[in-house]
């Protein structure tokens, strides 16, 4: 009985969950993390708080673990991946030796990977970092003219992509594919025609989500593209209520930690009768 049900429950998880976003900004005062249910757009609160564990600059889901991890400057963060966060800091995040701050997290092959915050005196790249000790080496090293606030890993077929709102050269603001195996960025798709400011990205399965930072008085949507087409294929509302310099976003494919809490909530109804 107790493995018909357990069927039954991830029956049940892998054809009602297709994946969710988990999104953070770094507002002033008590910051909120959510997870945003893709197919209506309802937003959850996971984790809030004062400090800058709440308050992601970057954002990366290792599918292997369940574990998500997010940076605030050069202080990096980790969580069992529930609706429920509870933040470890992993330690410092360094290059050479000295704490460096990324503002975009990825995640493949075992690794972070990331973007530097342009204001410092970092070589503009994509970066290895080692998820437990912190440590980074460079991967790419790009036109210094990008600025990709945003990265991500398609977990599908590993491809990297960036976002940037800093393009010089005419080149168009948007969604680039950063390979770092052949040392190139190819345009993909652009921003929105009324956005020139969105910091986070999240992609899978082809397709790759825009997030803004908020408010969502100004800014009331996230941007979902399709990366075959370079597409705009619609939008999800916005939880941010306050402005913030940065937002942190990555998707959670199902299975995963989330579609598995089904399993969960069956497994505890059915020991309590």
């Amino acid at each position: 009985m107790r493995l018909a049900l357990i069927a039954t429950g991830m029956a049940l998880a892998a054809s009602t969950a297709h994946g969710q976003l988990i999104v953070g900004h770094n507002r002033p005062g008590i910051a909120t993390m959510y997870h945003i249910d893709v197919d209506t757009g309802a937003a959850t609160e996971i984790y809030a708080a004062l400090t800058n564990d709440a308050k992601p600059w970057g954002m990366a889901f290792d599918p292997v673990t369940d574990t998500l991890y997010w940076n605030n400057g050069s202080t990096l963060y980790s969580s069992p991946l529930s609706m429920s966060l509870t933040p470890t800091v992993v330690g410092t995040l360094t290059l050479d030796g000295l704490a460096t701050s990324f503002i975009g997290l990825g995640f493949r092959d075992g690794v972070l990977l990331g973007t530097p915050f342009t204001t410092s005196s970092v070589t503009e790249a994509v970066y290895q970092i080692d998820p437990v000790t912190g440590v980074s080496t460079s991967a790419y090293v790009y036109d210094s003219g990008f600025d990709f606030g945003g990265l991500d890993v398609d977990s599908v077929n590993g491809r990297v992509y960036g976002l940037t709102d800093s393009a010089t050269g005419g080149r168009p603001l948007g969604l680039y594919e950063l390979n770092i195996e052949r040392q190139t960025t190819t345009f993909v798709a652009p921003h929105p025609a009324s956005e020139s400011d969105l910091d986070g990205l999240a992609v899978h399965a082809g397709l790759a989500y825009y997030v803004s930072d908020g408010p969502n008085s100004l800014q009331p949507n996230f941007y979902v593209y399709d990366i075959a087409s370079g597409e705009l294929v619609r939008t999800i509302p916005s939880p941010f209520a306050n402005a913030a310099g940065f937002a942190g976003a990555t998707f959670v494919p199902t299975p995963g930690g989330l579609g598995l809490l089904a399993l969960a909530a069956i497994g505890s109804s059915r020991r309590r009768r």
